[in-house]
């Protein structure tokens, strides 16, 4: 029977557990390196969402800006006159970056209602004292869903009942004008 020396015994098992050490190291620094480029990927594109909709946001507010400014009585201002056209500029635009936002299927779903809504300016009736404040309505709404989407709050359920009401309250404003 052959024997080990005590020396030798210790040193291969010295050897072995260096090995099983760096093996492990080396497993922990993959594993950490992957959860670290998982987690970066979350955060670029939690970035680029949040960008998304900013710009979304932005164009919204241009557009209820130029609703605001092209629905009162009277004539619409001479660099405005084109002002269906230039409201669903700013419409596709937004809706266009709404697309754009990773990970939130469930507000682009919700947007649709308030944006197709705004779209169809046409049924609140032929001039554009009635389609503005329909228009306005819409877009006041999607403000609301996008602006508590992006704090992260719960996302107001905006109902066309909700869209009538402040229908309604652009025409008391705009009588009062």
């Amino acid at each position: 029977m052959i024997t080990m020396q005590a020396e030798i015994l210790a040193g291969l098992i010295g050897f072995g557990g260096a090995i099983v050490g760096a093996g492990g190291a080396l497993l922990g620094g993959w594993l950490q390196r992957r959860h670290q480029a998982a987690t970066a990927r979350e955060e670029r594109q939690d970035a680029r969402g949040y960008v998304a909709g900013e710009k979304a946001l932005g164009e919204l507010y241009q557009l209820r800006q130029h609703l605001i400014i092209c629905g009162t009585a009277g004539e619409v201002p001479e660099d405005r006159q084109l002002w269906r056209f230039i409201a669903i500029w700013h419409l596709d635009d937004a809706e266009l970056a709404i697309m754009l936002m990773p990970n939130a299927s469930q507000i682009r779903e919700q947007l649709t209602k308030p944006l197709y809504c705004a779209r169809r300016y046409e049924v609140a009736g032929q001039h554009r004292y009635q389609q503005t404040p329909w228009m306005k309505a819409c877009v006041t709404s999607a403000i609301d869903m996008l602006s508590s989407h992006l704090r992260g709050s719960r996302v107001p359920d905006i109902g066309l009942e909700r869209i009538r009401a402040r229908v309604r309250e652009n025409y008391r404003e705009w009588g009062s004008a």
